[in-house]
């Protein structure tokens, strides 16, 4: 169910991101100052909510880590194995980035998974290539350490921090753009 809250929300904010561009060329073409200037101020909202999620992400890194700890370990140990759209998604999540579980092999002790089959998710070994003929045993996980999920998220994310600043800095400067050019207009109206 969590996947599909994430689907609402795309569309939620697909929806706002269609109102707002309606809304700001209804405003310029109409010439509609309270258009334009309803258009600059939920952007502005939009922007300065921006700027605090990427204040708040850089200084609580460590309590993020700590608490979707909290969060995603026990639903590890709750439902893989048994739903398998979380399943799906943490195999395909955990094949991608080369990675086994959120912290580790550890996170998937107790799982439906490791119940029924007795051994870790064959990601959880580094030779993914051979594991259709052979298991990933406790002693093989913790031989073959293989980093969690979130650890190599993080170093995916620092590895391309210039990329990902670009395109924030870039979206962040459409936004300027838009709110500058809709005051702009909203001066200039007689």
């Amino acid at each position: 169910m969590q996947f599909v809250n994430v689907g609402y929300f795309l569309i939620a904010a697909g929806a706002v991101v269609f109102a707002l561009g309606f809304l700001g060329c209804y405003g310029a073409q109409s010439e509609s100052k309270c258009a334009l200037m309803m258009f600059f101020f939920i952007l502005l909202l939009i922007f300065i909510a921006e700027v605090a999620a990427a204040v708040v992400a850089l200084v609580y890194t460590s309590m993020a880590d700590h608490f979707l700890t909290l969060l995603v370990v026990p639903a590890i140990k709750k439902d893989y194995g048994s739903q398998k759209d979380f399943t799906q998604v943490w195999d395909s999540t955990m094949k991608g980035l080369k990675c086994c579980g959120f912290t580790n092999y550890t996170d998937f002790e107790g799982s439906p998974y490791f119940k029924k089959n007795n051994t870790f998710p064959p990601f959880c070994c580094n030779d993914i290539t051979n594991t259709a003929n052979e298991t990933c045993t406790e002693e093989k996980a913790k031989n073959q350490v293989v980093q969690g999920c979130f650890d190599q998220l993080l170093y995916d994310i620092r590895t391309n921090a210039v990329t990902v600043g670009g395109v924030a800095a870039g979206i962040g400067g459409l936004e300027l753009a838009a709110m500058i050019v809709s005051m702009y207009l909203y001066c200039n109206l007689q």
